[in-house]
């Protein structure tokens, strides 16, 4: 693989490291790091394991700027009680959540309990899950290569999943283990836990600290600080409830006709949801632009041959996509590959060359199977697309901290704005009020319907009423979380038009 920087093992006696002063096989390396941890029989007699502890997952390209070095917005885990079934190699988590970042939905800062969950390579970013996984029946094990100061061993579960085991030269211990996933955004990802900090515990030794980052701009995506260990627990069933923010299968696509040649689409899911997601089309003389590519490919696929089913000999040629979030940008390496030219804000091209770029030989999506290049039209504050039957202005969003390079849709002569989170009229909280108006005035528009990539179609005096509503809601939720001395992020709410 290419993200390991690799000298064989038999380059290495060469070098004549002390710790490897004669060629080991991956099964004697593995059982020297099992015998760091406290014995090979040790480890096997383990049936079950409790960790406790605190942590924080990155929300994926959740920073305002899509700039590699913008700060980035995480999401809280506390009260983490994580079970590990060290006989089937499961794991299951429960946590109260609770983002640490203004979110528009109040689930987002209730600390509700949740759960999850997991099997596979997911399941085995712990040392002691990853070495019974080598050891375990028909793993095969792989090559042996030094990666800095550590040993690594490759080995292939009976899945076909490949994962690496990286082993301290000096002290034997496990530092991390590797695997490869499918990433709607990124293709693949090759994701790295490293194993910190290492505790004696009932006669084994287990690390007090995770920290997992992935092969895209050096991404820290996950830190959990561990509490505490019990060996050999009962375990709860493994049974969660799967979040699906698309809510679930696509079941159909709802078609409403807004105007001549404009149209809205919603995916209609089989799982009922606060959101329901969609797109805007406009007709063209020779072609239809649709506005977002969002949640993934199947989603996009959906809205595009709904889309091209409307008007007789056009099809979808253009996408507008609102921002770089990792929700709105799901489908754009569907969309780049069916050829598709991609409209956004200047500083997006970016990061979109890097989201289209990425290879996927493992887990190949349409792009990997159909490489295709980015076509990309800048916007900068303002773009015209036009033709004899019909105008649609892009603009920039105005005064925006959710996303400072963002961009929305307007049909001057229909009256229609189509946006993505400038806006839902299902949402419990606005933090960003004024940025709807704002835009609306600097440009000097006059709306009458919005169009959202989230939520459902309403009329202008909706926005104006719900967005007033909505900014009281989160000044309420502000005033009574001081009361009891806590100071939300986002707090207080900033908006001019009272």
């Amino acid at each position: 693989m290419q993200f390991i920087k690799v000298i064989t093992i038999c380059c290495l006696f060469v070098g004549a490291a002390p710790a490897l002063s004669q060629a080991m096989s991956p099964q004697d390396i593995l059982e020297e790091a099992a015998e760091a941890m406290g014995g090979f029989d040790r480890i096997q007699s383990i049936e079950s394991l409790l960790m406790t502890g605190f942590s924080q997952t990155l929300s994926q390209a959740g920073a305002a700027s899509p700039h590699p070095m913008a700060p980035e917005k995480r999401t809280a885990q506390n009260n983490i009680e994580r079970y590990f079934d060290l006989e089937n190699l499961s794991t299951y988590q429960t946590h109260r959540q609770g983002f640490l970042y203004p979110f528009a939905l109040a689930f987002g800062h209730a600390w509700a309990p949740s759960s999850q969950a997991q099997n596979g390579v997911n399941a085995l970013n712990h040392p002691l899950m990853a070495l019974r996984a080598a050891f375990a029946n028909g793993t095969e094990l792989g090559v042996v290569s030094i990666e800095d100061d550590n040993i690594v061993v490759e080995f292939i579960l009976t899945s076909g999943d490949t994962l690496w085991l990286g082993i301290n030269q000096l002290n034997k211990l496990p530092s991390w283990v590797r695997w490869v996933g499918p990433h709607t955004n990124l293709g693949e990802v090759t994701y790295t836990t490293w194993f910190t900090g290492y505790v004696p515990f009932d006669g084994i030794r287990l690390p007090s600290g995770f920290t997992t980052e992935i092969d895209w701009r050096d991404s820290v995506v996950f830190e959990l600080h561990v509490d505490g260990y019990e060996l050999d627990v009962e375990l709860p069933a493994f049974t969660a409830e799967e979040v699906n923010f698309d809510g679930g299968a696509i079941l159909d696509v709802d078609v409403t006709q807004v105007a001549e040649g404009v149209w809205d689409l919603r995916l209609v899911t089989e799982t009922a949801s606060v959101e329901t997601n969609g797109a805007g089309i406009v007709e063209f003389d020779d072609h239809l632009l649709m506005f977002e590519a969002y949640g993934s490919e199947a989603n996009t696929f959906a809205l595009i041959e709904a889309a091209n089913n409307l008007v007789p000999d056009k099809e979808v040629t253009e996408v507008v996509v609102s921002h770089h979030h990792f929700d709105h940008s799901g489908g754009l390496r569907a969309a780049v590959s069916l050829g598709l030219t991609i409209i956004s804000k200047r500083a997006n091209e970016g990061i979109f060359r890097e989201m289209v770029s990425r290879p996927a030989p493992n887990y190949p999506d349409a792009l990997a199977r159909n490489p295709q290049p980015l076509n990309f039209i800048a916007v900068d504050e303002h773009l015209i697309l036009e033709d004899a039957s019909r105008r649609v202005d892009i603009y920039e969003v105005v005064g925006h901290m959710h996303m400072t390079e963002a961009v929305f849709a307007y049909l001057p002569e229909e009256r229609v704005l189509m946006q993505g989170d400038m806006f839902v009229i299902e949402w419990d909280w606005h933090w960003w009020g004024d940025n709807y108006m704002d835009s609306i005035e600097h440009f000097d528009l006059n709306p009458a319907i919005d169009i959202p990539v989230h939520g459902r179609l309403a009329t202008f005096e909706e926005v104006i009423e719900n967005i007033t509503s909505q900014v009281a809601a989160a000044r309420e939720f502000c005033t009574r979380d001081q009361a009891v001395g806590i100071y939300m992020a986002g707090c207080p709410v900033k908006y001019s038009r009272d």
